[in-house]
């Protein structure tokens, strides 16, 4: 067993205290089903999260990485597919909470698929995808109420995974009492895209944008599924 998965077997069990940076790791440590079990052993829903957890780490791989990254260089009409759906559940849980300056937003968004190099991270958190990311952290935060300590620290754990709070909170659904589905998420994510909401976009980041294209070859305009008259 490794170190940090003994410390959090005895930190579940309230025999040991650490802060939850502690266990950012925790997830990233090649676990086998035996150990995995172990982590979500006496958390509500636990057996729900160790499934959706294994779902997250059966898409993904380590490698030489610092986190987690989708195995998958996905099909474009699928994660074109998966982002329009997410979209579309994004404008309807802002309508819900009547954020209308988001929904303005996601719903004028079209899709982007773009090569990650060629993509400039936004350096300020003040842009609509940090804009979404605290406004839904807060819908979570409010959702969950007051959570004990071991909660706080598997939801780090579970950060930790792909450095990805909606990844996060796919897997921490079952306990989530929120509208909001997450699992549109985790399929755009599975098929290997990170995706970056702009003013007029959701771009999705791949490893290489080959152009996105439909099962004949022939190239699929991202925003529009339609295949280009000739």
């Amino acid at each position: 067993m490794n170190d940090v998965l003994e410390d959090w077997i005895l930190f579940s069990k309230g025999e040991r205290d650490f802060e939850k940076s502690h266990f950012l790791g925790l997830l990233k440590n090649q676990l086998d089903e035996e150990q995995l079990h172990s982590v979500f052993a006496g958390i509500p829903s636990g057996e729900r999260l160790r499934q959706r957890t294994k779902s997250v780490l059966d898409a993904s791989g380590l490698g030489n990485n610092l986190y987690f990254q989708p195995k998958s260089d996905g099909d474009r009409l699928l994660m074109v597919s998966a982002a329009k759906t997410w979209l579309e559940e994004l404008s309807r849980f802002c309508v819900e909470r009547r954020n209308a300056k988001l929904h303005g937003i996601v719903a004028g968004s079209r899709v982007v698929v773009q090569d990650r190099k060629s993509f400039q991270m936004p350096t300020s958190s003040d842009t609509p995808a940090g804009w979404m990311l605290s406004f839904v952290g807060d819908e979570v935060d409010y959702a969950l109420g007051d959570v004990d300590t071991v909660i706080d620290g598997l939801m780090e754990a579970l950060y930790g995974i792909a450095a990805d709070y909606y990844l996060c909170w796919y897997v921490m659904m079952p306990m989530i009492p929120l509208s909001l589905n997450f699992d549109p998420y985790f399929s755009l994510w599975s098929q290997g895209a990170r995706p970056v909401l702009t003013e007029d976009a959701l771009v999705l980041l791949v490893e290489s944008d080959g152009g996105a294209v439909d099962q004949h070859g022939y190239p699929v305009d991202a925003a529009t599924h339609l295949k280009p008259e000739p």
